[in-house]
């Protein structure tokens, strides 16, 4: 039997609330397709947008039993959020809500949660805790991946936040997770939780923001411009700065062509954590190479991606990758920028990709459990953003 045809069962079941979008033409169901990147998107034949634990229960169980594959979607950054007709999108984005618990020291997080909305809610809580770059990304998804953190020497992976869920299996039975009820589903979950089920509700540990060693609930957050071809003295300098743990530093050299002069770049997104007034003496070699631009302040720890908005936009033909690495290696970074610059002669569109290395100058925080996530000796990333340039 088609989907088409079992869809009648599954709107008797679920709630009123819960709509089920099957017109593919229609505005509504085009914009809830919409995600990251169009590479290899699909068209469903329909969309499922739960309002409910309820809602996302029964929505599983119709499907398993109809045998009707589905993926999830939840802020959309994922490549794999896309099916064709032989399937469903179950879109987590009208099923949405944060409980902050300040007396436990935790915030539990339901469905389609963005970490901007978290970072904000803990902000005026007073509390904070792991998140990464990216606004727009889906919080959930986020913790259960692992979770490189915008100040994971402090507060440690996305991951080691996590403290309890609940999760639908793939039976379509409601669980709750926890180190006593289901220990070794917790265990997994912490790393690599996209694969164990569909996750309706994640509670994860908050810090005060006094644990960004400040009373503010600041950081620093500055950058620096070089022209590409002085990549090899700011490499130098940069490793001196990666190797030196005294201070808390930690960001992005990026390898880009930034509009609207499009010049081959070497740009540093530098943060500090501590005292924003120690962050000059932490990037002082980097001043004395005297960059075109030089900038930095202190930002409220929910403020510090809102720069990055624009790479968080939905739609066109984009790709990231990323890839995890011991050391950084300047010859290497230096070899990285010559195929950027290959790649840009050889195909003009790439003029929006960039390579960008990511590093902490601490390690990251080692939890006091062990988990799925294997990556607390990592404080080095090796990132790749593929996009061809926009046609109007």
């Amino acid at each position: 039997m088609s989907i088409t045809a079992e869809i009648p069962l599954l709107k008797a079941t679920v709630s009123s609330g819960c709509n089920i979008l099957t017109d593919q033409y229609d505005g509504a169901f085009n914009e809830y397709m919409r995600r990251w990147s169009d590479i290899d998107k699909k068209t469903p034949t329909a969309i499922v947008l739960p309002t409910s634990e309820q809602d996302i229960q029964i929505t599983v169980q119709w499907a398993v039993k109809s045998s009707i594959p589905f993926v999830i979607k939840s802020g959309g950054p994922s490549e794999w959020s896309t099916i064709g007709t032989n399937g469903i999108i179950i879109d987590l984005s009208q099923y949405s809500a944060i409980q902050v618990n300040k007396e436990a020291g935790t915030v539990t997080l339901k469905g389609s949660v963005l970490s901007k909305e978290v970072a904000v809610r803990l902000a005026d809580e007073g509390l904070c805790t792991a998140l990464g770059n990216g606004n727009t990304v889906g919080a959930v998804g986020y913790f259960l991946g692992g979770g490189a953190s915008i100040v994971t020497s402090v507060l440690g992976y996305g991951s080691d936040q996590i403290v309890s869920a609940r999760m639908v299996t793939a039976g379509g039975d409601l669980v709750n997770v926890t180190q006593e009820t289901h220990p070794d589903l917790l265990w997994a979950i912490r790393g690599a939780g996209q694969y164990f089920g569909l996750i309706t509700e994640l509670t994860v540990e908050c810090h005060p923001l006094l644990a960004l060693g400040n009373k503010r609930g600041v950081i620093w957050a500055g950058s620096f411009l070089f022209p590409l071809d002085r990549i090899r003295e700011v490499c130098s300098v940069m490793k001196v700065i990666m190797d030196d743990s005294r201070h808390a530093t930690a960001g992005l050299m990026m390898i880009m062509a930034p509009p609207p002069a499009r010049n081959p770049s070497l740009i540093i997104a530098a943060r500090y954590t501590g005292d924003p007034q120690d962050a000059p003496k932490a990037y002082r070699n980097l001043y004395e190479l005297e960059p075109i631009v030089a900038n930095g302040s202190e930002v409220p720890i929910q403020n510090t991606s809102d720069g990055r908005e624009a790479i968080g936009a939905k739609g066109d033909f984009k790709r990231f990758g990323i890839v995890g690495l011991q050391d950084f290696n300047e010859d290497a970074f230096v070899q990285v920028a010559d195929f950027w610059k290959e790649m840009v002669a050889e195909c003009p569109d790439a003029i929006n990709s960039a390579f960008n290395f990511q590093w902490d100058s601490r390690a990251p925080k080692t939890p006091k459990f062990d988990s799925a996530m294997s990556l607390h000796d990592t404080r080095y990333w090796q990132y790749v953003h593929l996009s061809r340039a926009q046609r109007i």
